[in-house]
């Protein structure tokens, strides 16, 4: 059984996690449009960390003190976890079928669509199963590793 302070770190956690899983897939699909897609997915990883660790540290653990080796430990996690981060996504990406999901508009009198949205099948669930990998790791090795300190 998991305690309640393991529970709602748990929680905080995820939620910090959704708003850096967010900005991650954001830097991802724009930059993904002009470069290679390890160094979109790397440039994302990078800018989702920091944002992760200033809000993990405040609000998941409760952390206010600057600790250097706490930092220094937090960016060994996150440099080994960004980089299985970044190799699961191109092995997911040479797994998954390439297919777009496509909103339109149809127009059948004129004989005309247009799409409206698209989002790349592959790029999306590669990304959330890469993530997933990630946010396993990064949780465990936050809590028993980077803010091994009370819980406030």
């Amino acid at each position: 059984m998991i305690s309640s302070k393991t529970y709602i770190a748990l929680t905080k956690f995820a939620i910090v996690g959704g708003f850096s899983f967010f900005i991650d897939l954001s830097v991802y699909y724009l930059l993904s449009q002009t470069m290679q897609t390890f160094i979109a997915k790397s440039l994302g990883i990078v800018l989702a960390t920091w944002v992760n660790y200033q809000l993990n540290k405040r609000w998941t653990w409760g952390q206010k003190n600057k600790n250097k080796d706490r930092f220094a430990r937090y960016i060994a996690l996150y440099t080994f976890s960004g980089i299985l981060n970044v190799i699961s996504n191109e092995i997911f990406l040479s797994h998954i079928p390439i297919a777009d999901l496509t909103l339109n508009l149809n127009y059948p009198s004129q004989n005309l669509n247009t799409d409206i949205f698209a989002v790349k099948i592959n790029k999306f669930f590669a990304v959330i199963f890469a993530t997933a990998i990630g946010m396993m790791m990064n949780f465990i090795g936050q809590k028993i590793w980077v803010f091994k300190e009370k819980i406030n």
